[in-house]
């Protein structure tokens, strides 16, 4: 789908982004686009899909928000400090609290109040300083959303501002969003709260382990590292530490191949076919747990482990 929507906005000479798929930040530089260009066409994506695979290569992005360089871009607005510039234009500032605030300047929004309301948005929720009610909503409904449902919200987004969440498809997305919010708070009850904190989670939950992290750094953990098996052989990281501490997740995620902020980082990674255990135990060696707090069982797991039941 991502690539056949690429292809239509080359043939048909639409403006032509790519956005990360991840968080309220990529959603709301695709919606700040659209505004820009209400008939371009946004593609959303993950930096380990822009980093992986060759396809993206094949085409010039007239704008990039919050991923990693695709190979050719016209306009590129970022902050992540593994993410190398490439652009013909770079707004790129590892200083920068928001991908979403340099998209602002970078599409030469800054006098409309909308796209302001947008990238304040971006900027509350990627630096866990939320302190509207309408952000968190919108946040809620991203971190839950389908591929289709993400597109659904950065186009509301881009004609209406945060007045979208009373769309009502985007409102049946947010009691979702609360529903799974819920369940993350469960969990952080029952998980131990230690300075260092390393989680294993054998099955994928309906959370968002992003959240799970972030609550845990409310609740006191300094640094937390969560790693999530997605499927037989493919794994992904959450990292998350304090802004003012010594730890810099940047460390563990590009040693798993993924990148990210000093202080909040991620990878996803793919077990050879014979040996679908090796991203576990290379987590554990790169961050090396007193002990391992394991979601579920500690079944068949080679390391002091601790079971949390749910």
């Amino acid at each position: 789908m991502r690539f056949l929507d690429a292809i239509a906005a080359k043939i048909s000479r639409r403006p032509l982004a790519l956005c990360d798929a991840n968080d309220v930040d990529g959603i709301a530089s695709a919606a700040l686009f659209l505004r820009r260009y209400p008939n371009g066409v946004v593609v959303l994506s993950y930096p380990s899909q822009v980093q992986r695979k060759r396809w993206y290569r094949l085409f010039k992005w007239d704008f990039v928000a919050d991923l990693p360089c695709p190979g050719k871009a016209a306009v590129r607005a970022d902050h992540h400090k593994t993410n190398r510039p490439c652009a013909d234009r770079e707004f790129y500032d590892p200083e920068a609290p928001a991908s979403g605030v340099l998209a602002l300047k970078a599409l030469g929004l800054e006098g409309d109040p909308i796209a302001q309301e947008l990238a304040e948005a971006a900027r509350q929720t990627d630096t866990a300083d939320i302190r509207d009610d309408a952000v968190r909503d919108l946040d809620l409904a991203v971190r839950y959303a389908e591929y289709d449902e993400k597109l659904y919200i950065a186009k509301a987004l881009s004609r209406a501002g945060l007045k979208a969440l009373s769309d009502p498809k985007i409102a049946e997305l947010v009691a979702r969003g609360r529903e799974r919010a819920a369940l993350v708070l469960k969990i952080a009850d029952v998980v131990p709260k230690e300075g260092e904190l390393a989680i294993y989670s054998p099955v994928k939950l309906p959370i968002s382990y992003r959240s799970l992290a972030m609550e845990l750094q409310r609740r006191g953990v300094v640094y937390v590292n969560i790693f999530v098996r997605l499927s037989d052989r493919a794994y992904r990281l959450y990292c998350g530490a304090d802004r003012d501490s010594e730890y810099d997740c940047t460390k563990v995620a590009t040693a798993l191949g993924g990148g990210g902020h000093k202080y909040a980082a991620g990878a996803e990674v793919k077990a050879p076919l014979f040996d679908k255990e090796r991203p576990l135990r290379q987590f554990l060696e790169l961050v090396k747990p007193k002990v391992l707090y394991v979601l579920g069982k500690c079944d068949n797991i080679k390391y002091e482990c601790s079971e949390i039941q749910l």
